[in-house]
């Protein structure tokens, strides 16, 4: 079961990120972005972290083919999930709350990646 869940968030994953790399900053809109200036650095920016993102979903896939193998990448992977998540409440703080899409991604960042550390460490016992 804990393989299905790092396939089905590696697979979100790489397909969010991939929508950032095709579509840029009229992504951002289909997240319920308000009035977003189109220009090449902001939209440069969006791809790239795009294309970051989609690293993020091929690496869970990969953590997921052997547990024991690369334990220690998946849980580097999730931290900086988490951290991702933090650096939202940074933007929520500065800047304002941003759409209920984003928000179900911020809940999802905080809370996806100390459940998957917990349950990697469950899943670890039971392959040995």
């Amino acid at each position: 079961m804990f393989i299905t869940a790092l396939r089905v968030l590696g697979i979100g994953s790489i397909l969010a990120g991939l929508l950032h790399v095709i579509f840029g900053l009229s992504a951002d809109t289909m997240l319920g972005a308000q009035a977003i200036a189109f220009d090449a650095t902001r939209d440069s920016q969006n791809r790239f972290y795009g294309a970051a993102f989609t690293v993020y979903g091929v690496l869970l896939l990969m953590c997921g083919t052997d547990l024991r193998r690369y334990a220690s990448i998946l849980r580097i992977v999730l931290a900086f999930f988490f951290l991702a998540g933090l650096a939202r409440l940074i933007s929520i703080v500065v800047i304002g709350m941003p759409s209920i899409a984003v928000l179900l991604l911020l809940a999802t960042e905080l809370i996806v990646p100390p459940v998957l550390w917990v349950w990697q460490g469950r899943a670890s016992h039971d392959i040995r």
